[in-house]
């Protein structure tokens, strides 16, 4: 795999190149509208009725065939009596096989809304207040780890306290990989009502099938609605993307009250006839290389940077250890939901022996842009567009398109893209007057398009750091950072200053024995050359982890007021910092 890298009119780098293989046949890739035109409802139909193995638990339990998994979904095993299409059920339950097929049942009949189990008694509060929600499901506590235990404890108290009507208990099945047994929790009410009877006479591509919040940064989530139409398009374009085939085995390690792993490694997989394994619980990087090794053996699996980090650097230690990585079968890393460093996509191919493609998704449109398994992959781009048309617009409320090299703010339209956000009462302003314009989604991202229309992206509006007008983005700096001896992990954040507005802050995780200061970090950055003047940083914050979301994305967005940093003025700073939840 050999590298290059060019610069695009003199100002914007691209990169790594990886050369495109004989393999690659672009005519492979399916787009929104296409997909749109065929004759289908929901991810039903999509599904064929194999009776090869689908979805793999790790604990010994035969694996769940796709015909079996669609004769179960449209089953009265999972009816909930007086619960309407419309209706909102949630599931606060670990990760694993039961969770992926409680998405595929619920999604189905009703309105499916899967929540994090790990959530505080506040937060299951405005869930289900904000949702709002009909139902709840839970796990049996037989199995259940202890703090699993407390959290369905707190799941289930504060849906009584918020009245929602509806509660449930699932029990895994000892058998087979998935599948459960439904019935009332003890602290609910009976179930009463009309039974909704096979969902497939009633369902719908306009029906809503999945709401989940957003990750909300500095104000209240907002609610993304996602209907059969959006969801399934989406998931046929990216198995076409990955060329996704039934000898492909996905390991799953992505939480599934997320988009990612819901509609790239579960549903991606099901309308491509492949195979996917569930990894229970939050991702351990032991449990995960474990699973590498252990039948059936995955070939590739699909994260976020904080995964493929740990990932990568669980591997490099083996290595230094025993004079080799771990053993994988992997032929493909694909990151998604944050930006992947060039850096770290570079040391996974030449550690790890695999192709990385790096792409680009949010919960409002899953998927948007990607680079091609077997076609020209530019590590430091997100790729083509992969689903639904996208383009580089001004800033709201400026709605004229730029041209090739421009920088601007990403839009999408059609296919997977949501329709809106849902208004609620407790919002400012409807958030879909700055989020639309003329039908075409604002993402919040700051990015540009080259010559081939790969899209390369600068960062999250929100996260641009203005130093006295100069805008920096925090992804370049961290690029740079990475090739840092001392630093085992970093996030680019902006901190406040007197003068300037902004400067760049480092928030790191030092290697084991190793030390930095900032005036260290400054003077390796001169004499390396990797970043202008401007955009070296001025404060470096040491701490024990990098904090993060549930999703595993950094916390970068008001890192600055979190650590509770007074404006800059002057020399640059050191802090070293006990560390915050994410």
């Amino acid at each position: 795999m050999e590298g290059s890298s060019d610069v695009h009119s003199g100002t914007h780098e691209i990169g790594i190149i990886r050369a495109a293989t004989g393999d690659y046949d672009p005519k492979k890739q399916q787009f929104a509208e296409e997909v749109l035109k065929k004759d289908w409802a929901s991810f039903y139909d999509l599904i064929a009725s194999s009776d090869a193995p689908f979805l793999h638990s790790t604990d010994g339990r035969r694996p769940l065939s796709l015909k079996e998994l669609k004769e179960f979904i449209t089953s009265d095993q999972v009816e909930v009596l007086g619960l309407g299409r419309e209706d909102r059920l949630c599931t606060a339950i670990p990760n694993g096989p039961e969770a992926a097929v409680c998405f595929f049942a619920f999604a189905l009949r009703c309105t499916f809304a899967p929540l994090n189990i790990g959530l505080s008694r506040d937060e299951f509060d405005f869930e289900f207040t904000d949702l709002p929600a009909k139902a709840l499901v839970v796990q049996a506590k037989d199995g259940l780890s202890e703090d699993d235990q407390k959290n369905t404890g707190n799941a289930v108290s504060v849906a009584r306290k918020c009245k929602v009507e509806k509660l449930l208990e699932l029990t895994p099945s000892k058998e087979v990989a998935g599948l459960f047994q439904l019935g009332k929790h003890a602290a609910g009410k009976p179930l009463k009502g009309d039974a909704l009877g096979n969902p497939l006479a009633s369902v719908k591509r306009d029906n809503l099938a999945l709401v989940l919040h957003t990750s909300g940064t500095t104000k209240k989530p907002k609610i993304v609605p996602l209907t059969h139409a959006n969801i399934a398009s989406g998931a046929m374009c990216i198995a076409s993307t990955v060329e996704l085939k039934p000898e492909h085995i996905c390991l799953n390690t992505m939480p599934l009250f997320h988009i990612h792993g819901l509609i790239v490694n579960v549903l991606a997989s099901a309308v491509a006839g492949s195979q996917v394994i569930c990894l229970p619980g939050v991702f351990q990087v032991q449990n995960f290389h474990a699973a590498l090794v252990r039948q059936p053996e995955p070939n590739w699996y699909s994260a976020v940077p904080t995964m493929h980090l740990q990932i990568l650097q669980f591997a490099e230690e083996v290595a230094k250890e025993k004079g080799k990585p771990p053993e994988n079968k992997l032929q493909l890393i694909r990151n998604c939901s944050a930006a992947l460093v060039p850096t770290v996509a570079a040391a996974m191919e030449e550690v790890l022996k695999v192709s990385v493609m790096p792409t680009y998704a949010m919960t409002e449109s899953m998927p948007i842009a990607s680079n091609p398994r077997f076609g020209k992959r530019k590590l430091r781009s997100v790729g083509m567009k992969a689903g639904p048309n996208m383009g580089i617009m001004n800033g709201h409320p400026d709605s004229s398109f730029l041209k090739v090299g421009e920088e601007g703010e990403v839009v999408v339209k059609g296919g997977p893209v949501t329709s809106g956000y849902e208004y609620r009462e407790h919002m400012d302003a409807n958030p879909n007057i700055e989020a639309f314009s003329e039908g075409w989604l604002r993402t919040g991202d700051k990015g540009w398009l080259d010559a081939d229309g790969y899209l390369y992206l600068s960062g999250r509006f929100k996260e641009i750091i203005n130093r006295a007008g100069e805008k920096i983005s925090p992804f370049e700096v961290e690029d740079a950072m990475r090739s840092n001896d001392a630093l085992k992990d970093c996030i680019a954040f902006a901190v406040p200053h007197k003068s300037l507005g902004e400067v760049v802050g480092i928030a790191a995780v030092l290697k084991d024995g190793k030390s930095l200061t900032i005036k260290e970090l400054r003077s390796w950055c001169n004499k390396c050359d990797k970043l202008q003047a401007k955009w070296i940083p001025e404060m470096l914050v040491t701490m024990p982890s990098i904090p993060k979301g549930p999703t595993g994305k950094p916390a970068r967005i008001n890192l600055a007021k979190k650590l509770d940093l007074q404006p800059l003025e002057g020399v640059p700073k050191d802090l070293d910092h006990p560390g915050i939840s994410g």
